[in-house]
């Protein structure tokens, strides 16, 4: 079976993360950084082994990952490697639309833009490196519900989270000899940690020249700077950053109620099948 190494932004792991289950599933390798690197590996000579043993490096093209200059590095190393040994293995899989790289343009990709057409997509992948899907092949889907709500507990209930104000009581100098502070902006509530991981992706890279560098400690929003560039950069930057962090949370909760709505179609379809199968049984 061949091995694929996906090459990604740190933003799109939700989307990789269930790529790669998909792709085990089908029986073929997978390597993603955060699941194979260890305390102590040296970051690049991991990467750049791991890209030269794979048979394809699948590049997940998304408005992140275009602009991450990481990916740059990983995508440069497949490229080199798909010149050297006149082989395609460079596998453009669009997520998003965007800009898609020109070294890529002449490729054919995979289209996984809409998450509705994910198991059509996957196939066609699966198709692309000569792998078959060990199940049933993709069939028309039945009529059914539209999936459209979680269980009540996320999408459902979640309420976007704002910025309710500064917290004067735990403003502190972390260095005493410079002029910056730890300025708290208190959350009207506190966040999922998947909510938590997709607004330090959004602070992830510097959008101009007076970034600073930005976390959550609880239901608080943290950022080290001095306090006259409040006003004039951050308190915007942060609440943008606030807005588009709960624009991609509900979208990744909407994946998943999609995912759990098939998931129960599934159980449902099985437990049917099962009672018509016994149900036919004579023991007489």
């Amino acid at each position: 079976m061949p091995s694929i190494f996906l090459c990604h932004s740190w933003n799109d792991k939700f989307f990789v993360r269930k790529l790669a289950e998909k792709l085990e599933e089908a029986g073929i390798k997978v390597w993603i950084d955060e699941a194979e690197l260890k305390v102590g590996d040296s970051l690049m000579h991991k990467i750049s082994e791991a890209v030269v043993q794979a048979d394809y490096v699948a590049v997940i093209l998304s408005h992140s990952s275009v602009s991450s200059s990481w990916v740059q590095k990983e995508l440069g190393l497949a490229m080199i490697k798909e010149v050297e040994g006149r082989k395609v293995t460079v596998l453009p899989i669009l997520i998003e639309k965007c800009e898609i790289p020109k070294f890529l343009k002449d490729k054919v990709h995979a289209d996984f833009t809409d998450p509705q057409n994910f198991e059509v997509s996957f196939s066609k992948l699966l198709h692309d490196v000569g792998v078959s899907k060990p199940t049933v092949t993709v069939k028309p889907k039945p009529p059914s519900p539209k999936p459209t709500l979680p269980s009540p507990a996320k999408l459902e209930y979640f309420v976007d989270i704002t910025i309710t104000g500064t917290d004067e009581t735990k403003l502190y100098k972390p260095d005493p000899k410079k002029a910056l502070y730890n300025v708290y902006f208190a959350l009207s509530t506190l966040p999922p940690q998947e909510w938590v991981q997709i607004f330090e992706a959004e602070r992830r890279f510097p959008r101009h020249s007076m970034w600073r560098h930005a976390w959550i400690e609880g239901d608080y929003i943290v950022i080290n700077c001095c306090l006259d560039e409040i006003k004039k950069y951050h308190l915007t930057d942060i609440k943008q950053d606030v807005a588009n962090t709960n624009q991609r949370y509900r979208e990744y909760l909407q994946q998943q109620a999609i995912e759990e709505q098939r998931e129960r179609f599934r159980e449902e379809k099985e437990k049917r099948e099962i009672e018509d199968a016994l149900g036919e049984l004579d023991f007489g």
